[in-house]
């Protein structure tokens, strides 16, 4: 019987940052995919279910064993690195090589284009990137209105009213 392989939830920063040195130090051998979701979300919820498979075995998790390690990063407790992310939709999935540097990144609930940007950058060398994710300022820094356009907007809507 295959084992059974799952997204694993992330309960907070600190855990992240360890994931990512973690991966790192596996000389970035595996792709870190990290998925942006909230448990209210239905495509979230949709997607849990083509990663997660219905039965051990069968899920993308499980197919990508090999290239990738999932996470998924509930929205609410990761609003800020979200944002740092360029995250607008849910879900988002980051795929970042060697712990830190982001190499793709999928929106939305199409498995063919999320397991075909895994494999494309699993063999690809992380080179420049997309970005860096810096986990000192991106992970725990609170977000200051110059650094968020979004938070800045909504002050400046509450002072009008």
């Amino acid at each position: 019987m295959p084992k059974l392989i799952t997204v694993k939830s992330v309960a907070d920063g600190p855990g992240l940052k360890e994931i990512m040195k973690r991966n790192a130090d596996e000389d970035g051998n595996k792709l870190l995919v990290l998925e942006f979701m909230a448990p209210w979300s239905e495509p979230c919820k949709y997607m849990a279910k083509v990663l997660d498979g219905k039965t051990p075995g069968s899920g993308l998790a499980y197919e990508l064993q090999d290239y990738a390690d999932f996470y998924a990063l509930d929205i609410a407790k990761f609003k800020q690195f979200a944002q740092r992310m360029t995250v607008e939709a849910l879900p988002t999935f980051l795929l970042l090589k060697q712990g830190y540097t982001v190499v793709g990144h999928v929106v939305g609930v199409d498995k063919e284009e999320l397991r075909s940007n895994i494999k494309k950058h699993k063999a690809e060398s992380a080179g420049a990137g997309l970005k860096t994710v810096k986990p000192e300022e991106d992970i725990d820094k609170p977000l200051s209105l110059l650094t968020s356009p979004y938070a800045f907007l909504m002050t400046k809507l509450r002072s009008c009213f």
